[in-house]
């Protein structure tokens, strides 16, 4: 990982179907050496993970909202709670954070509006399969991020990839045309509190 990372400029930190799988000392290790050596470090993690890997101050931090109250960040899914644990974690060493929060639109505290939250709202779309959109949400941000878009293009590429992915069967489907056109509609809008 510290090898591809490192030759490709940018990796992804994800979390383990299994605790005993990856310690969390290796997820520390990776964020900060990764970090330390140029490479952009984004996660899609919880937990302990996501506290080690803030030590590498990764450009994007996804998480969903159950996991930011499962873990104590936030009292509650009220969008107030969601964020002001954003912000910690912000203040933590995070660059952009989003929050995935299943039917509802998404939030995102991007690192370049300094305290600006936006909604991320996609076109309604009948869903098919549920699971899979937020780390399809996740993987297009970073794609996006990696061909040198801004971060809200990015945000908008990774809310049609977590769509695409939800009126679909089967995890991360839906192809660079369909991204795109669906891009388009999404929008993002500031979080008035």
């Amino acid at each position: 990982m510290l090898r591809e990372g490192l030759r490709h400029g940018t990796a992804l930190l994800a979390g383990p179907n299994s605790d005993e799988v990856i310690p969390v000392s290796l997820y520390r290790r990776l964020a900060t050496d990764l970090d330390a050596n140029g490479c952009r470090v984004a996660a899609d993690l919880s937990g302990e993970r996501l506290d080690a890997v803030l030590a590498g101050e990764p450009v994007v931090l996804k998480v969903s909202h159950e996991e930011l109250i499962a873990d104590g960040r936030a009292e509650s899914a009220d969008p107030a709670d969601l964020v002001a644990a954003m912000k910690q974690l912000r203040d933590r060493g995070s660059g952009t954070v989003i929050v995935s929060r299943a039917a509802e639109p998404a939030l995102a505290l991007p690192a370049d509006t300094g305290s600006e939250v936006l909604e991320i709202h996609v076109p309604p779309l009948q869903p098919a399969e549920p699971r899979g959109a937020g780390d399809s949400m996740t993987a297009g941000v970073v794609a996006a991020l990696v061909r040198g878009l801004p971060v809200r293009e990015a945000l908008r590429t990774g809310a049609a990839c977590g769509a695409l992915n939800v009126v679909r069967r089967g995890l991360g489907t839906g192809g660079a045309d369909a991204v795109h056109a669906l891009a388009e509609r999404v929008e993002l809008v500031e979080w008035k509190g």
